[in-house]
């Protein structure tokens, strides 16, 4: 989808509806097998494969306890996968221009630039993995849980102190709060087809799963 404010339109309805019932995270799962590159919107197996595990383990748990623990499983899958392909589909600058679009040049501003720092930093962090990935690989050392800790609390700690150094130029260069931009969007009519059938999973959790397949049927 081109137009940013459709995509993020697209994602919190198929989102809720994927959170809500186990019906409508099966009707998000087929409009993101419709609208959407599929895998090539996932992220390295070495990252999703992980956050899937997280989560089977998590619905075994609930499951042995009694838990709607398959229920669990297809409805946090389903948003992992949304996540993954607003993320990917998200370029530079667009949760800027949306924000201001949606809320102005100054409160809009602030939440976007707030954003976009928050999205680099992801792809800072992403980076940062690999490198620490080849490093660890060219020492011989091998990724268990005795890494994993340090790992993590040197990329926090080089995320504070880049956040740091961010705010100390930002005040440098005199930014006080809000600012102007003049965001362009553009869309086709599959976008806008794609955004109005994203509603129907929302339809469709708050039916029970038997009605589904019969309406299905």
């Amino acid at each position: 989808m081109q137009d940013p404010r459709l995509r993020l339109l697209a994602t919190v309805l198929l989102s809720a509806a994927a959170f809500a019932s186990t019906a409508g995270a099966v009707a998000a799962l087929v409009w993101w097998l419709l609208f959407t590159p599929r895998t090539k919107a996932l992220p390295q197996p070495g990252v999703f494969l992980p956050l899937v595990g997280m989560i089977a383990v998590t619905a075994l748990v609930s499951a042995w306890g009694g838990g709607p623990g398959l229920s669990y499983f297809i409805r946090m899958t389903v948003l992992l996968l949304l996540a993954a392909w607003a993320y990917t589909a998200t370029e530079e600058g667009e949760v800027l221009g949306v924000a201001v679009w949606a809320l102005g040049n100054r409160v809009g501003f602030e939440v976007g630039l707030i954003a976009e720092m928050g999205l680099t930093g992801l792809a800072v962090i992403r980076q940062e993995i690999d490198q620490l990935r080849i490093a660890m690989a060219l020492k011989g050392i091998r990724p268990g849980v005795r890494s994993i800790v340090p790992l993590a609390v040197t990329l926090i700690v080089t995320q504070i102190r880049r956040a740091d150094e961010i705010a100390r130029l930002l005040v440098v260069r005199g930014y006080t709060i809000g600012g102007r931009i003049c965001p362009r969007f553009e869309a086709d009519p599959r976008d806008v087809l794609a955004c109005i059938t994203a509603g129907i999973p929302g339809f469709l959790s708050c039916l029970p799963l038997r009605d589904v397949f019969i309406l299905v049927g």
